[in-house]
């Protein structure tokens, strides 16, 4: 299936994130009947036309993401709407709504994978090395192909999911960027995506490469136990290669090998605080 790309955008992209409208409307009823059906959907529908008028001018990365990260949002937003209005209903199968559900899925997936590459492209970063990868295993872990079997509640979560991601995700690239490189921003925080990836940039703007930038991925936590596994990468501006140590999680406190940085285990605790792991004490 083709991708979605700069040159398809405006007739491709907007058609591929209605689907996760379409799935939100199958998946709610109003609370009234058919009374005010269209008070969300006919702005959404407007907001969307909108954007997809939005392509003509770009002519800079930072345009392509200002584009499709405005339609991405407008989506996120109907679809929290609508939930926040509406009643679940659940009844019948993706397959009786949608005989082609999972090219929509497909489809779908290609549009979230453009919307973060078009921030990838504007808003460029060290820890791209374990970003990138990181959203598309989880994009596509989401939007997997599962068959015309699948009931409406679960396609529901799956993609509202994804979406709500893909748009955290520019968020999160835009804020490390700017904490990265401008100046006079407040104390750079912890970023987190989906509760299994936490980032943070402190300003270098002098390119020192004496402040580094950190990144904690969390392969496995169970809540339960306490227990788990994950991974710092650290990288430090210009030329050094990222380094990565692995991190083992016991009582919900995380062990580095006995040679790493004490900074860098600061960070690691500071990260899984930042992930809600409440019990995450320093060495």
């Amino acid at each position: 299936m083709t991708q979605v790309d700069v040159s398809s955008a405006p007739t491709r992209y907007a058609e591929a994130l209605l689907f996760a409208a379409e799935v939100v409307d199958a998946a709610t009823r109003p609370p009234h009947g058919d009374h005010g059906e269209e008070v969300l959907r006919d702005p959404y529908a407007r907001e969307m036309l909108r954007h997809q008028r939005d392509w003509s001018w770009c002519d800079s990365r930072q345009d392509v993401d200002l584009a499709a990260s405005g339609a991405l949002r407008a989506t996120v937003e109907y679809v929290a709407r609508r939930h926040a209005t509406a009643l679940p209903d659940y009844t019948g199968r993706a397959g009786e709504h949608w005989p082609d559900v999972d090219d929509r899925l497909a489809r779908l997936a290609s549009a979230l994978r453009f919307a973060a590459e078009a921030a990838e492209q504007a808003w460029p970063h060290r820890l791209q090395q374990v970003l990138a990868p990181w959203v598309r295993q989880r994009l596509a872990a989401l939007l997997t192909t599962t068959g015309r079997a699948e009931g409406l509640g679960s396609l529901d979560a799956r993609v509202r999911r994804a979406v709500a991601l893909a748009l955290q995700y520019r968020s999160v690239r835009h804020e490390l960027f700017a904490d990265h490189h401008w100046q006079g921003r407040p104390a750079a925080p912890w970023w987190c995506l989906d509760g299994t990836l936490a980032a943070r940039s402190p300003f270098d703007g002098y390119a020192t490469g004496q402040v580094p930038s950190y990144a904690l991925r969390l392969t496995h936590l169970d809540l339960t136990t306490g227990r788990g596994k994950g991974e710092l990468t650290v990288a430090h501006s210009g030329t050094t290669p990222l380094t990565a140590y692995p991190v083992t999680i016991t009582d919900s406190a995380p062990t580095l090998t006995t040679d790493t940085e004490a900074e860098h285990r600061t960070a690691v605790c500071d990260a899984m605080s930042a992930l809600g792991v409440t019990h995450a004490g320093r060495e």
